[in-house]
């Protein structure tokens, strides 16, 4: 199939329809004003209010938490980039979040999209608050579930599984080592994504394992992260990095309200740091899961794509009446 491309304000934007894991999805490539690439996927509402997803870290454009339907039914459009050095978006050496926010501004940009609300899985939280403070008139709302806090404060890493620990510890005081480690492993997550998933159950609370039991979100979850790595592991070592130094920015610095779900379970992000988040934020909801673990975004979706998009639940249940 060819693509249909025209340049748009220095970026030059490709289209394709295809399909995965027996959903059509709209996939896309836009070449920034720098030469790079930046790859994403689309699902849902074409004419939906647009929500651009943050996927975690590691992950990739096809970061699906729900049916294309599903989406649709919200009448919204859940644009999902893969971030620098994920799937076929190429690296960005030395990019920083802020950087990034400009990426999504290009992105935007180059699908005609004015305002757009933003959501992050995770890690992808601190990306979706870079995009918050730095362009916070064209963001509708933005919602966040396990979301790290920044790590350069005292006790940040406390409760995070040791090979969290290792990794923070690793991009902030040798990133060289870092990068080493991860290029050694990329080649066999993406041969044996499975194993990596069924791994990460071991630590798991009870609702994480119920949720990764269902054969959907296991599909969904080797595929996203069979992609991430598709060309090694520049993507995750460049998200530990920017994870564990200095964000460039304060939490503080963002005026917009914040919505976080958080599981007091989770033993991926623990607890204290979306409590830190909503202490430090300017105007913060933290809405907190009991008896849920880290994946609180399929449970509460639509509340946070809700959100995301500028609405209020009455209002959308009084447009689906």
């Amino acid at each position: 199939m060819v693509p249909f491309f025209k340049p748009v304000r220095g970026a030059t934007l490709y289209v394709m329809k295809g399909n995965w894991a027996g959903a059509s999805l709209e996939e896309g490539v836009v070449v920034l004003a720098d030469g790079r690439h930046l790859a994403y996927a689309e699902l849902g509402d074409p004419h939906g209010a647009p929500v651009i997803h943050h996927h975690g870290m590691p992950g990739s454009r096809l970061e699906r938490l729900a049916e294309s339907a599903f989406y649709a039914s919200l009448s919204v459009r859940v644009i999902t980039p893969d971030r620098p050095g994920y799937g076929r978006s190429e690296p960005h050496p030395g990019g920083t979040l802020t950087d990034w926010a400009s990426d999504v501004a290009a992105l935007a940009d180059a699908l005609h999209i004015g305002r757009f609300g933003v959501t992050g899985l995770s890690g992808g939280g601190l990306y979706a608050l870079a995009c918050a403070a730095a362009m916070p008139d064209r963001i509708t709302g933005v919602a966040m579930s396990g979301c790290p806090a920044p790590m350069d404060r005292e006790g940040s890493a406390r409760g995070m599984r040791p090979l969290s620990r290792i990794g923070v510890a690793l991009g902030r005081e040798a990133p060289w080592a870092l990068t080493s480690v991860t290029g050694l492993l990329s080649g066999t997550v993406r041969r044996f994504p499975g194993l990596f998933v069924q791994g990460a159950l071991r630590d798991k609370p009870e609702p994480d394992r119920k949720w990764l039991s269902l054969r959907w979100v296991k599909i969904e979850a080797e595929s996203s992260l069979a992609e991430a790595f598709r060309n090694g592991a520049a993507g995750y070592a460049r998200d530990l990095r920017l994870l564990s130094r200095p964000w460039g920015f304060a939490p503080a610095d963002v005026m917009l309200p914040v919505s976080l779900w958080h599981g007091d379970l989770d033993t991926v992000i623990p607890l204290h740091h979306a409590l830190y988040l909503a202490s430090t934020l300017r105007r913060a909801t933290l809405r907190i899961c009991h008896g849920e673990g880290h994946m609180v975004m399929w449970s509460h979706l639509t509340e946070i794509l809700t959100t995301a998009a500028g609405r209020s639940m009455e209002n959308r249940l009084a447009l689906a009446g």
